[in-house]
Order: structure tokens, then C-alpha cells, then sequence
């Protein structure tokens, strides 16, 4: 799968604990974070028409 950079901003207190679940977890701040997003659209109520969107293109 392709790569793209992403820059986004949040709130300090939410990189930090994000960072010291990542280090608990064993893994990078990128990958929780990917998987929270993957987590996230698989729960998306637009999960579906996400799809055939996405099928479409």
C-alpha cells in the first residue's frame, strides 16, 4: 500500500498520552495512531458509502 505524509496538529496533552501508549504498546506514535484512524473508519456510520466510493475511483 502506498504512503502518504500527514501533518497534523493536536492538543499536547493527547500527543503525550498517545505517545506513552504507543511505548507501553512496543510500537511507533505513527502506527497507534494509523490503527486508531483504521479503528475509527471501520466504525464510521459512512463506512459503506465510504466504500463504494472508494470502489468506484
Amino acid at each position: 500500500m502506498a504512503r502518504k505524509q500527514l501533518n497534523i496538529r493536536l492538543d499536547e496533552t493527547i500527543h503525550k498520552r498517545a505517545k506513552i501508549t504507543a511505548i507501553l504498546k512496543g510500537e511507533t506514535l505513527n502506527s497507534y495512531i494509523e490503527k486508531a484512524i483504521l479503528n475509527a473508519l471501520e466504525k464510521d456510520e459512512n463506512k459503506d458509502k465510504i466504500d463504494k466510493l472508494e470502489k468506484g475511483n
